[in-house]
């Protein structure tokens, strides 16, 4: 009942089960993170059509406007889906926590920020690509991502991780304007926030917004031009 909820307002979604990860978890966000044992995965995809234009964004800062606005107001979306799925969870009379970009984590103490790709790499979802974003076989990487954790009886829902579909595809590390990404299977190692960053400074220091999210547009999961 409460994951047909969920799935009626999502785009993609999966449980992860944190215990299966729990040393993991907890070494890098706190004994918090495990409060409760089960994590409800949301995935919203990006305006499809906004997307599509990135390319174009290079040299057009209106284009680059509308999609770094796109990005921002994708949280603020799936924030709204986040607290509808917890007012859910509570009428049930179970209990919850929202763990996204916009939240502030009141309940639980964390030693740094919450990363949803986690939840949905444990969940099964999809895998994190060499562009060090979580990408699924339906819509690559443009998703923006939420997890609840929850003490609600979800054990037969849970999924298990998956392998990485990135084979030799190497469209991305070509694709990078900033140089940011390298032909390497482990995304620790593959992506660069550094070269990422930097590369964004200097769209900033030439007076154009702060976006690029090519690596976003070009895989080939989810980019069906």
């Amino acid at each position: 009942m409460l994951m047909d909820y969920v799935k009626s307002l999502s785009d993609v979604c999966g449980v992860a089960d944190f215990r299966k990860d729990s040393q993991q978890l907890i070494e890098t966000y706190g004994q918090d993170i495990c409060k409760y044992p089960y994590a409800i995965v949301i995935g919203h995809r990006l305006n499809e059509e906004i997307v599509s234009k990135i390319p174009l964004s290079y040299n057009d800062d209106d284009i680059a406007e509308e999609y770094q606005n796109e990005y921002f107001n994708s949280f603020k979306r799936i924030s709204g889906i986040s607290h509808k799925v917890e007012d859910y969870i509570h009428d049930l009379g179970y209990n919850c926590v929202i763990l996204n970009e916009l939240e502030k984590y009141e309940d639980i103490h964390l030693k740094t920020r919450f990363s949803n790709k986690a939840s949905a790499k444990l969940a099964g979802i999809g895998w994190i690509g060499k562009n060090n974003l979580l990408t699924t076989r339906e819509y690559g990487p443009r998703l923006t991502w939420s997890t609840i954790i929850t003490d609600a009886p979800l054990s037969k829902y849970t999924g298990n991780v998956m392998e990485s579909l990135c084979g030799d595809c190497n469209i991305c590390v070509k694709a990078c304007p900033g140089g940011a990404i390298v032909n390497l299977d482990n995304p620790r190692k593959s992506y660069s926030p550094i070269k990422c960053g930097d590369y964004i400074k200097s769209r900033k220091k030439e007076g154009h917004p702060t976006v690029c999210g090519m690596c976003l547009y070009i895989c080939p999961y989810g980019n069906k031009i």
